[in-house]
């Protein structure tokens, strides 16, 4: 997951910068947009808790205005693959990442009305 990606969610861009594992912790810095515009700035940090991982994610507006905060459990993970879950009244009830090949990534993002958005990321 290291590193720069970029791809679609939909009509709108998706770019990510993954931070090594260290300390503990993971992080990215997510910013989804237009052609024309920043939608949505999201931090992420996957964290060792106990003997598990949690990811707290948080989303703002593009003039840095706290959208949602949500911290998510492990859900399971294998080779190649992660998910997290959310509560089931929140936002975002599971997201998942998986990769292809060294060069390409999906995430799976369940909404809360139980709709499955794709994004496919290709290693920048």
């Amino acid at each position: 997951m290291c590193g720069a990606w970029t791809g679609e969610l939909g009509p709108q861009t998706v770019e990510e910068a993954w931070s090594q594992a260290s300390g503990g912790t993971m992080s990215t810095m997510v910013r989804l947009m237009t052609a024309t515009e920043t939608l949505m700035i999201e931090l992420i940090v996957i964290r060792e808790d106990a003997q598990s991982l949690v990811l707290h994610l948080r989303q703002f507006s593009p003039a840095l205005e706290p959208r949602l905060a949500q911290d998510m459990p492990l859900s399971a993970i294998g080779d190649g693959q992660v998910s997290f879950l959310g509560p089931q009244d929140s936002n975002i009830t599971n997201l998942a990442y998986r990769s292809i090949d060294k060069q390409t990534m999906e995430i799976d993002v369940t909404t809360g009305a139980g709709d499955v958005l794709t994004a496919s990321l290709q290693r920048r």
